[in-house]
Formats: C-alpha cells, structure tokens, sequence
C-alpha cells in the first residue's frame, strides 16, 4: 500500500477516535490525542495489519467478555499498572469494566459501541493478501472435506433410525414439502461465472452438455427444448452434445477482505440453470408456507435481526453462528432429512456436482452436500438447520415438532432459538458433523448478534466498516459510491471529524461533491430534508439550472451506473431467455457485471 493511503488510513483513525461524544469532553479528547499517538507507533511497525488484525483481536475480547464477564486483554496490547484494563482506549474501558477486568453491572452503551467501532472498522478491508494465505485458505477447505469424511465413517456405524434428531428432522421435511413438486421449476441461468466458461449471454445458447445424471430427472426435451418446433429445429445439435455421465464443479478463491479469500464452487452450466429454478422454488415455498413462513428466511434479515436485538435486552433468545456451515453438511446428513420425500431428493442430487476440481487441477470427491456457488446451497442447508435444530428441541425437551418449530428462526447459517436450549440445540447440530462457532454464539450475557446486527442490552451497537479500498481514479464508480456511503453512514453514528475527512479526499479525486437526501440519486453528502440539501448546494456553488420540462431546481451532478451492452440474442435463444425469465420481445440490455461509470448528468435532489 502507497506511503500516500497509509497517511489516508491514520488520518481516518484520528477522526474515528474523536467522535462527537469525545470532542466535547476536555478529558476524553486529551485521552484520544495519546490513544492515537499509540496508534501511530504501532503503525509504523505493523503497517496496515495493525487496523485490520490487531485491532479486530481486541474487539473479539471485548465480545468474548459480554460471555464470560471478565475482559482477557491480547497479547500486543499493555495494560495500565494496577488494572486489567488495556492503555490503549483506557478513558472508555473504565466506563465498561471494573479495574480487575470484570464486567461493570451497568456498563456505559457509547462507550461501548465507540471501542467496537474503532477496532472493528477496518476488519473487513479488502487490502491484498499474500499467495500463502490463498494456499492456506484451499488447503483448509481440503481438509475440512477430509473431516467431514472421518465424521461420517464412524456415523454410518450407527442405523438411521438410531438417531432422533436426523429422524425428527425427515419426519418434519415431510410435513414442510407435503405438496411440493420439485419438477415444477422455471429454471434460469444467473450472473455468475461457471464451471464450464460460458459468460453472460453465452449461457442462454446452450445446452452445450449432455449429463446422464440430470437428463433421468429433469430431460432436456423438456427442460432445456420448450417446444417441439425448437427441439425439431435444433435437433442435430441435441443429438451431438457431448455425452458425459456427470459435472465437476471447481474450486475459485474470490477476494473477501485482510484475512484471505473466500471459497466457493463454481457450476457447470448446464447444472446452475436448473439449480436457479429449484433453489428459487425452495425458498418461495419455505416463505410462503405456513410452518415454516417467518422461520426460515432467505430475502428478510430483519426477523433474526429483530431476535438479537430482543434476546440481548431479555436474553429469551440466543444466537447461534455454524462454521464452515455449508463444507461440513454432508451429502448424507442430507439424504436422510428428505428421505420421505424421495422426489425432491432425487432432484435435489441429480444437479449436484459429485466432484469439483482444485485450483492444482486435482479432483475431489465430494461427501459434502454443495458448495458455496450452488444456487441450491443456501435454500438447503437452510431448511436442513432449521429441521435439525428443531427435531433437537422437541427430542430432549419431550415438545411436539410443531411446537418445537415455533421456537427457531434461521437465516442461513445464522440460528435463533430460546437461549434456554440453546445447548440442546447445540449438541444436535453437532451430533451430524456440523460445527458451532462457539466464539460467535451467544446464549449468555447481554450480547447477541444475528444477520450483521450486534446487539448490547436491546441497543443496536453494530460498528459501521470500511470495505473497498479508497479509490485514487476519477472512474472508479464502485469506489467513489462506497465511501461516499461510508463517509454518510459514520455522519449518522455522529463521528463528524472522520465524515469530513472523507468527503475532503473524494472530493480531490472527483470534485465537488454535492449535498441530497437519502433518496437522491446520484452520491451526495445526505441531510434530512430536500429544502436544505438545495441550499446547501447553493452555498457550496454546486452548477444549478431551473428544469423547463419539469419546473423544477436541478443540479450538475455525478452518478454511477452500471455498463450495460445491447443484448445480441436471437433465434431460439432469445425465445427461450424470454419464456424463462420473463422477458419481453423489446430489444433488451444486457448487464456487464460489477461494472460502473461514473456520469454527469443534471438531477433534482
């Protein structure tokens, strides 16, 4: 990283340690002047790695003592002589612990809201990782493939009928899929890139495969022909596919943030196009469906949301966080939850991916269900936590499954339950080769945290981050929307100073920027109110003109939108976008994917 950015990155720690709170108390403000002249030392020994490693380990011992009600200070970090309390944020650690490091009865919320947020700002920045951490990140995902193995050759000792949970959970898929028609399905191709290299619009020319495995469940005269005349027409090609008895997915590392990247598994073609319609499918019928409406969700966060913050103020509700959640479920632990209804498992395994291939080229053979990259991924495990942990109360509390599904949300990887079964929830979870994040889990305490919403006491506390690196070009659209965004979010949290420092770098590299609200559309400096925003422009001297078409104030503006492409389908390809996806016959745009411009335009606020 540029000497120029680092100065950039201190700067933004200056203004993070001096919010609005701090700056008008003399004594916090003289403490921020020492905790950043910390700051600087450490800097230029660790570099970045000391915003985004060694800060983010003290806000884990903070949250690890919401637990166990003592504060463990890391290594790295002094502590003041006669305390357990670290130097650095020392004025705000006395407002939330006693000197001996135990948690105060009643601890002061900003305070603590303030240090979570100036040590977890920068855990998420997308700054480069080394080539040994990418090779780190692969070999692990290799070896949790191992144990999930190891797990499985001693589970399979045990009949299927010997454990009450995985029996539960079927006996409850049975009763959630009662009239479900796997077959019924509008697949579609989707954004992603693909196993097989096909790209954007490429996709909808095919199918360039002929999988045995998919053709005994979904027949591609059905499925990928939607009418005879086309299946007549494009007959020899049919005819010609290359014959291959199954896919192979394969490995991608993609960039996540300082600690490395992140995996997942991309499909072939022919196998993400029905994967779309089935995953869909599932999670339409899991939200619309009464017993399982409001538990299992996959497009509102706010329910686990709403949970967390409610669970941390009565600590009714514990959040529950699984590691590694979709690499540790099995393709058995799968099997026998829809085992009573073998029509939606025989499509549920009939597109999926039995071997992916490895960056090295080598192949693996998967006991895991899918990968991360499996539009049925996330519909499935998701079902396939709740039954589980639902099938874990009603087994050790003597509960029905229709009482006992009353009691559990789940959002993915991220589980609500009752805090007071939260340990039996745990231990069924695990008795099937999943794995609890205990760090991360919370049934103790007054934290809670659920769908990116941290909660201390029923007061969100949630740190705003920094994602993207500052953008140093004028056309980056993807930069320049995002930290305008950050330099409006840290406003709103009241950290003016940082919000300033912000707006005063974009605006070196991409001018004046101007003033809107949170509607507006273009990037603006949001206020409240549409009449100040337009004033505010005015004294800014942002270029304004009066609308003649719609009488109205406009403002020369700068806005980001996406690049599209003419589409260039026709023929049957286009017939067959359009009957799937909706489409009309009007000459459409195709989208480049995550590309932006950035345009000047004339806008009202």
């Amino acid at each position: 990283m540029s000497p120029s950015l680092d100065h950039f990155y201190m700067n933004l720690l200056d203004g993070l340690l001096k919010p609005r709170f701090v700056t008008s108390d003399p004594n916090l403000l003289r403490s921020s002047l020492l905790d950043y002249a910390y700051c600087l030392k450490r800097f230029s020994k660790e570099g970045i790695s000391f915003l985004t490693v060694s800060l983010p380990k003290l806000r884990k011992a903070v949250d690890l003592s919401f637990k166990t009600g003592r504060l463990e200070v890391p290594d790295g970090f002094a502590v003041v002589k006669g305390t357990k309390l670290p130097q650095f944020l020392f004025s705000h650690f006395v407002y939330i612990y006693e000197f001996d490091g135990s948690l105060r009865f009643m601890p002061y919320i900003p305070c603590i809201a303030h240090v979570r947020q100036v040590t977890e700002a920068f855990y998420k920045l997308e700054v480069p990782y080394s080539p040994a951490l990418e090779a780190a990140t692969i070999e692990n995902f290799v070896k949790t493939e191992e144990s999930v193995k190891t797990f499985l050759d001693s589970f399979l000792k045990t009949s299927r009928v010997d454990n009450p949970i995985v029996s539960g959970a079927a006996l409850l898929a049975s009763y959630a899929l009662r009239g479900f028609d796997a077959k019924d399905i509008y697949p579609r191709h989707g954004s992603g890139s693909l196993a097989t290299g096909e790209v954007g619009e490429e996709k909808w020319e095919g199918p360039f495969r002929y999988y045995t495995s998919i053709n005994s469940v979904f027949p591609y005269s059905e499925y990928f022909y939607h009418s005879t005349s086309m299946l007549c027409d494009l007959g020899e090609d049919y005819i010609s596919l290359p014959n291959l008895v199954y896919g192979v997915s394969k490995v991608m590392t993609v960039p996540k943030d300082s600690r490395g990247p992140r995996i997942i598994t991309e499909e072939p073609c022919e196998y993400m196009y029905l994967q779309q319609g089935l995953g869909r499918k599932m999670m339409s019928w899991f939200e619309s469906k009464p017993l399982t409406r409001g538990h299992i969700n996959f497009t509102d966060q706010t329910v686990n949301q709403r949970l967390a913050l409610e669970g941390s103020r009565t600590g009714y509700w514990a959040t529950l966080d699984l590691k590694d959640a979709s690499d540790r479920l099995s393709k058995l632990v799968v099997s026998e939850i829809f085992r009573l209804k073998p029509a939606v498992l025989e499509a549920l395994l009939a597109i999926r991916t039995p071997v992916t291939q490895l960056p090295s080229k080598r192949l693996l053979h998967l006991e895991k269900f899918a990968g991360m990259g499996s539009a049925t991924c996330f519909p499935a495990e998701s079902f396939c936590f709740w039954t589980l942990s639902v099938a874990s109360i009603a087994h050790a509390s003597n509960m029905g499954l229709r009482e006992a599904s009353e009691l559990v949300y789940v959002y993915g990887d991220d589980i609500v339950v009752p805090s007071e079964l939260a340990s039996l929830v745990i231990d069924g979870l695990e008795s099937v080769g999943l794995l609890v994040n205990r760090d991360k889990s919370y049934y103790e305490g007054d934290f809670r945290e659920s769908c990116g919403v941290d909660a201390f006491l029923g007061t969100n506390i949630t740190p705003a981050r920094f994602k993207k690196l500052f953008p140093v070009v004028s056309d980056d659209g993807t930069g320049f929307e995002a930290w305008v965004s950050y330099a409006n979010t840290f406003a709103a949290k009241e950290y003016d100073l940082l919000s300033k420092s912000i707006f005063a770098e974009l605006e070196k590299v991409f001018g004046k920027i101007p003033y809107g609200t949170s509607r507006s559309s273009y990037p603006c400096r949001v206020v409240d109110d549409p009449a100040k925003a337009e004033a505010s422009n005015k004294v800014a001297k942002v270029r304004w003109r009066v609308s003649k078409d719609y009488q109205r104030l406009e403002w020369k503006v700068k806005t980001v939108v996406s690049l599209t492409t003419p589409s260039k389908l026709d023929g049957w390809a286009r017939f067959n976008r359009n009957i799937l996806s909706g489409t009309g016959d009007e000459p459409s745009l195709h989208t480049v994917r995550k590309e932006t411009k950035i345009l000047t335009t004339w806008s009202a606020v």
